[in-house]
């Protein structure tokens, strides 16, 4: 989607955000959204569902801006100036219903798909509208396979960990999350540390760090496999969710006197969410 709406705005940004790494595409896409958030806001000129899905999209660009080097700071600089310059436009400005129109077919198409991919710097999310299984769902390769997210089991939704065991194998005994104390205010992850040290540049510092247990349980599979199910309170869904798209998670899976690390990307899970609770 191509900003038809406050290009003068992002040309200022642009001045203000300078030392910040490239990423024209989000930064077009979050002023757009943005803006014609604003403008509705002011004017009435979306329907609500376009409403709803303009504030994913703009979620999903906030997090690639972030992921792109982007700081807070700037990101948040460049949102005074796009919600500026849309407060200058008339209601009735051609050049608004032109962008509400075009906005509102593309985001209509984009809000009914059943499915979602929603990308991150190593690993994105996958968010489905189903009535059984994986809503939301992170696939890990290694240490070993396993997938994490949110699992809906007849009418109950929980965020899970589950692992493939194979068949006469034995099945881990416990799987503990650890991420960062949404109360703890953590230092900004910049691109040269991520770039460094990958997932690892989003955990928390130990000071800041709370652990979670999980129940388990153990699914049997056809072919005499199985797959050991680790359930986590619900407490833990909402705290991901507060957590900075550029951050990340530990779980520790115990098997024997063996752990093993599973790293997980906070990325757009909020985004994600909000994706799977549009109107149709």
């Amino acid at each position: 989607m191509r900003p038809v709406l406050f290009t003068a705005a992002l040309t200022i940004a642009l001045t203000a955000a300078a030392s910040a790494q490239d990423a024209p595409n989000a930064r077009e896409a979050f002023v757009e959204r943005r803006g014609l958030i604003e403008a509705d806001a002011r004017c009435r000129l979306l329907q609500p569902s376009i409403r709803d899905a303009l504030a994913v999209g703009l979620a999903q660009a906030r997090g690639a801006l972030l992921r792109a080097g982007w700081s807070t700071a700037q990101v948040r600089e460049l949102e005074t100036v796009v919600v500026r310059a849309a407060s200058a436009r008339a209601c009735n400005d051609a050049r608004t219903a032109a962008s509400v129109a075009a906005i509102s077919r593309s985001v209509a198409q984009w809000a009914n798909a059943g499915t979602m991919e929603f990308p991150g710097w190593e690993r994105g999310w996958t968010a489905r509208r189903t009535a059984e299984g994986w809503r939301l769902a992170q696939h890990v390769e290694a240490p070993l396979a396993a997938t994490f997210g949110v699992r809906q089991v007849g009418d109950a939704q929980h965020l899970t960990l589950a692992i493939p065991v194979a068949r006469g194998a034995t099945a881990p005994a416990s799987a503990r999350l650890t991420m960062r104390n949404p109360g703890h205010v953590r230092t900004e992850i910049n691109l040269t540390q991520r770039m460094a040290h990958g997932l690892e540049a989003g955990l928390p510092s130990p000071s800041s760090e709370m652990m979670t247990p999980s129940t388990r349980t153990i699914e049997r599979l056809d072919g005499g496999r199985s797959q050991a199910v680790f359930t986590f309170p619900d407490s833990a869904f909402r705290d991901l969710l507060a957590l900075d798209p550029r951050e990340s998670v530990e779980i520790s899976v115990q098997n024997g006197r063996a752990t093993q690390r599973l790293l997980i990307e906070v990325g757009d899970i909020g985004a994600a969410r909000a994706f799977l609770t549009l109107r149709r």
